[in-house]
């Protein structure tokens, strides 16, 4: 099954639009790790999973989500609160609590996928306003795919294009 992670739009809805009418009926989920300055109950959150971010004036955005089907468990969160503009300390902290086999988050503008601990970590970048080194792709959002032995993460452009550098593959660990 594939997951669709994207952040940090600031405002920017049509790319949004762009995006979830693509995917929609493709995937299994779309998660939206905050920073959309948009409205909780536009429309584009009836196929989004949103969170909070730092940006979003909203209360009615959760500041996380647990999010579980038969394939995977997701914690989802922007990032501010666990301050991962600094490091990923205290996510880590929070993640070792968590019986979930992955972490989302934004915030820091900067793609990356990981695994730590045991957990794979995906910031999908932001799809507007990206940051560090992969920034001259003018923004970016991931595709996760779960098999029974195996992550795989590849990042996408605005385009709607796959980054043939940025496609990662990671041992699942079984719980």
């Amino acid at each position: 099954m594939d997951y669709l992670i994207v952040s940090d739009t600031h405002g920017d809805r049509d790319i949004l639009e762009k995006i979830v009418q693509a995917y929609q009926g493709k995937i299994r989920a779309m998660f939206y790790n905050g920073d959309s300055e948009l409205a909780a109950d536009d429309e584009l959150f009836h196929t989004l999973l949103p969170v909070i971010g730092n940006m979003d004036f909203d209360s009615m955005f959760p500041d996380d989500r647990n999010y579980v089907d038969s394939d995977i468990k997701i914690y989802q969160t922007h990032g501010h609160l666990y301050h991962t503009e600094r490091d990923l300390n205290q996510i880590r902290t929070k993640a070792t609590q968590l019986d979930a086999d992955v972490i989302t988050l934004g915030h820091t503008h900067q793609l990356g996928a990981e695994m730590i601990d045991g957990k794979l970590f995906i910031n999908p970048g932001s799809i507007s306003l990206p940051k560090g080194q992969f920034a001259y792709l003018h923004g970016t959002y991931a595709i996760l795919s779960v098999e029974p032995n195996e992550f795989k993460v590849q990042f996408y452009t605005r385009e709607l294009q796959p980054v043939p550098s940025l496609n990662f593959s990671f041992s699942r660990i079984r719980r």
